[in-house]
């Protein structure tokens, strides 16, 4: 049977991050990965792909109502081949009940089974998503069988104690996970995945979760360092709408930067290698010509 792992979280929560620390515990598998991007350009496949890893990509939608029918699509024809398991990145406005709708279908039942569901939870942002987003973010946090809370070298240890009891309150069985993850081990990687959910099929009412507007450009734009900051500082401002998540691969001369952007909080890093250029901006009100204007 093969195993069907789900790295949820919400928008710029670090799925991609921990599933990239995922794969190097699993060396001896052969692991696909579906990534399913909200917005048309989808920068995290890319990211993995130049990682060496084999992606199916998914964009312009989200699997659990617009893309339904092409994720069963993909999930069949990958089941055709042989493979030991299938890690699976929803976007992060996924409604995470609805992909157990799925598992009723027999042609994937019979070959695939959900054998964990990890959830991230971003530390900076999470008092501020349980209550603007409260039904979606909760959804995420309710189903999982895990959670691996990100960014907790940020705040102090207070703060991840009161995160660590909020989420417990909301899910009282799965594993919680505050350790900084430079020091996750493989054995901490495969307790995550080795923790299966009861099936369950929305016995309870679903959020409304995607009244949010996305626009993705290709760029072949150069950028210095500092002029991508002020950009960046710029969407913080609100001058762009109400950005909550930003990520992108813009080349810089000589190399490649790589920037993720949540609700204020930025970072950029160099890429070692990708001729590919991308941005994708997911909030509301947003002033796509603006936007364009920059990027294109």
């Amino acid at each position: 049977m093969i195993k069907f792992d789900i790295v949820s979280g919400f928008l710029g929560a670090g799925k991609t991050t921990l599933i990239r620390q995922i794969l190097k515990s699993l060396r001896d598998e052969k692991v696909v990965i579906i990534e399913n991007e909200y917005g048309d350009t989808s920068i995290d496949s890319e990211v993995l792909s130049v990682a060496g890893f084999e992606v199916y990509e998914l964009s312009n939608g989200c699997v659990c109502c617009t893309l339904k029918e092409d994720f069963r699509f993909t999930l069949r024809e990958i089941l055709k081949q042989k493979v030991d398991r299938i890690i699976f990145e929803p976007s992060g406005i996924f409604v995470l009940g609805e992909i157990f709708e799925l598992f009723k279908d027999l042609q994937i039942s019979s070959r695939c089974s959900i054998n964990s569901v990890t959830t991230v939870v971003d530390a900076l942002n999470f008092f501020k998503h349980v209550n603007s987003y409260s039904g979606l973010f909760k959804n995420q946090i309710e189903k999982a069988t895990s959670l691996v809370v990100s960014k907790t070298q940020f705040i102090d240890d207070e703060e991840v104690s009161k995160i660590n009891e909020d989420l417990r309150r909301i899910n009282h069985s799965a594993s919680i996970i505050t350790k900084y993850w430079e020091g996750l081990t493989d054995q901490d990687v495969l307790t995550l995945l080795n923790k299966r959910p009861e099936p369950f099929f929305n016995s309870m009412p679903l959020p409304a979760g995607h009244d949010f507007e996305s626009l993705g450009l290709r760029t072949t734009r150069i950028f210095e360092l500092e002029q991508l900051k002020n950009i960046l500082k710029i969407c913080k401002n609100g001058d762009f709408g109400k950005i909550l998540r930003g990520k992108g691969i813009v080349q810089a001369g000589n190399t490649t930067l790589e920037f993720n952007y949540v609700d204020g909080h930025y970072d950029i890093t160099e890429l070692t290698e990708s001729s590919f250029g991308g941005v994708s901006f997911i909030g509301r009100n947003l002033k796509e010509k603006e936007l364009m204007a920059i990027f294109q």
